[in-house]
Order: C-alpha cells, then structure tokens, then sequence
C-alpha cells in the first residue's frame, strides 16, 4: 500500500511540472546557455532545434517531440504559430536550413517522416478534426516528395484526418455545413495538384487519398446544389455530382499514365477507390461473411461503378506491368461489393478477370 501511495506521489509529481519543462529535455546541440534553455518558450526552443545548423540529430529530435511541443503550446497557439512556421519552413527536398544542400541525408528523411507521423497524431486529440485543414498543406507537401516511406506516412495522416474534418454535431446547422462544404472543394483543389503535378510521386500518392476525398465530397456536398464557399476556392461552385465525376475522371488519368509506378498506385488503390463511388462500408478484416444488406449499393452509384470503375478494372487487369495486373485482380472482391454483389453482374464483369488471373504465365 505504500509503494502505491509513493507511485501515486510520483505520478502526481509528474504533471504538476510546468510546461515548458518538456521543451527544456529536449535541447540539445543548441548554442544558448543553460540558464536560457530553462526559460524559453517551447516554440522557440523548438525553432532554435529544428534550425540547428551543426547537428542534424538535433533537429531529427526536434521533430521527433513535436507533439510534445503542441501540447506545451496548446491547441490555439500550435494553429496560429506551429502550424504556419512548418508550412512556410517545409520544402519537397527537406527542412529549410542553412544546413540544407550538401548535408541532405538519410536524416532528412527522417525528420520528413516523423513530421508526417506528427501531424497525424495531433488530430483529434491536439487539434479538432473541423480545424485541421492547415495541415493538408503541409502533408500535400510531404505527399510529393521522394522518399517511399515519407509520401505513405503522409497519405496515411490524410487519410485519417479527413474524416475528421466533417462537423463532429452530425447534422449541424448551415455554418457547419457551409465549413464542410468548403473543406470538400479544398479537398478537391488538392487532389486536382496531386494528379497534375509533373513528378510521379505526387500521382502515386494521389491514387492513395483519392477514395477517402470522394467518400467525404460525397457526404458534404449536396448532389445537385450548386455550392460556392467563398474564401480560396471563391471562383469555384459546383454540385456534389460534378465533384465526383471530376474525382472519377482523376482516378482514370492516373489509371491511364504513362508511368508504370502510377498505374501501380492506381491499381493497388482501386478497391477503395471502387468502394468509394458505390459508398459501401469498408470490409473488416476479421469479418468473412457480410450479409448482402450491407452492400447494397444506391441507385445513382450503380451506373457509376458500372460507367467509371468497371472500364479501368478491365483496363488495370490488362496492363502490359504484371506487378500492375496482380494488384488490379486483387482488388476483385471490392469490385464485387461495389456492384451489389449482383450475381450476374459479377459473372459477366469479374469472374473472367479472376479466371484471367489464375492463368497469367507471370505468376
């Protein structure tokens, strides 16, 4: 009993330290003295870090306490100051720094991935979902660069930020709707940069996001309403049907690239994308038996699936790539869900591509 009341003692102890001290435990490699370390502001300490021209584990372990550093500054203060300095400061090639250029490295990398990581564990629990739209900016950044492991982390953190940042109060009054509205057409801007960007790496981790967009413009946008948010996007008005034909005819510009890499995305992402347009829930991966009520898909998704979705799963399950076939003929049981499950439907639209699949002479 006594172990635990001094645990307890210990524990308490703990979170009655000030919140600066977080900050104060990361310094390291910085030219301040001590005394001065112990009273900066967490932002500052973590600018002095991240800016460190001698040391690039000292800003690979800036970044790595970057929720630390939120957390120490508080939601309003990570939005109006964390936030902007990691958007102006984060460039395709690294962290804009004196030391950037020749001391490009592995660690660069690092520092990349971990903001990417960062970013997504702030939202919610840091950042409300509706307010989290400043850091698209930044993942659509990271979404570019060259680095495998940097662009997956950050289509990752987009895919889970975007659905928080639908209005958490449901139906909600017309400022609510009128904010997601605006964050579905900033969303669409978005992935318009991703799929037009002259570099593949862009492409591929457009075909990544693009489901998880289509799945929120088709919530926040009504079918036929014409809707014009103002602000950035104050040219732009659309209805919720236009949006998803421009996102469906995106996805067939990356299924159709010249770059083998792209047409890769496109296919190992054509399951969710194909779910997406029929609005069929997401598959559990424990759950093998799901009751045919479960998918069934809406009348004006139907045709769809059938005019937009079918066409490029015929087309990806044929492409001159096999690593490009194998991943197409994989997503068949998503294209199955996404028709309904309709027996003849899949007869005549997927079985072959599956039979077609079990006698490729590349596998």
């Amino acid at each position: 009993m006594l172990l635990d009341f001094n645990n307890a003692s210990m524990e308490q102890s703990a979170s009655s330290v000030p919140a600066s001290s977080p900050s104060t435990s990361m310094a390291r490699a910085i030219s301040h003295p001590p005394e001065t370390l112990s009273s900066m502001a967490p932002m500052d300490l973590f600018v002095s870090q991240l800016s460190c021209e001698l040391s690039l584990e000292a800003r690979v372990d800036a970044m790595n306490r970057l929720n630390i550093v939120a957390d120490a500054m508080g939601t309003e203060a990570t939005l109006s100051q964390l936030i902007p300095y990691l958007s102006a400061n984060i460039l395709a090639d690294g962290i804009n720094s004196t030391a950037a250029g020749a001391n490009q490295s592995c660690e660069e990398d690092e520092i990349l991935l971990l903001l990417a990581k960062g970013l997504g564990q702030m939202v919610p629990h840091l950042v409300p979902g509706p307010r989290a739209m400043p850091m698209m900016v930044i993942l659509e950044k990271l979404a570019g660069v060259e680095e495998t492991v940097v662009r997956d982390k950050a289509v990752e953190s987009i895919n889970k930020i975007v659905p928080l940042l639908y209005p958490t109060s449901g139906a909600g009054g017309e400022k609510e709707k009128s904010a997601a509205s605006t964050n579905a057409i900033t969303l669409l801007a978005m992935a318009k940069r991703l799929v037009n960007a002259d570099w593949f790496t862009s492409k591929v981790s457009a075909s990544g996001v693009l489901p998880i967009i289509y799945t929120f413009c088709d919530r926040a946008l009504p079918s036929h309403t014409k809707v014009s948010p103002g602000g950035e996007n104050g040219g732009l008005s659309i209805t919720g049907e236009e949006a998803r034909r421009e996102l469906r005819q995106l996805y067939k510009e990356l299924s159709e690239d010249d770059t083998p890499m792209v047409r890769r995305g496109a296919a190992k992402n054509l399951g969710k994308f194909a779910e997406a347009v029929a609005g069929v829930p997401a598959l559990k991966p424990e759950i093998l038996h799901i009751p045919k009520s479960t998918v069934t898909i809406s009348p004006q998704a139907k045709p769809a699936v059938l005019d937009d979705v079918v066409p490029l799963y015929q087309l990806l399950c044929k492409d001159e790539q096999d690593s490009v076939r194998l991943l197409a003929v994989s997503s068949s049981g998503s294209v199955g869900r996404a028709l309904g499950m309709d027996p003849g439907l899949n007869a005549d639209l997927v079985m072959p591509i599956v039979r077609g699949g079990c006698s490729d002479l590349s596998w």
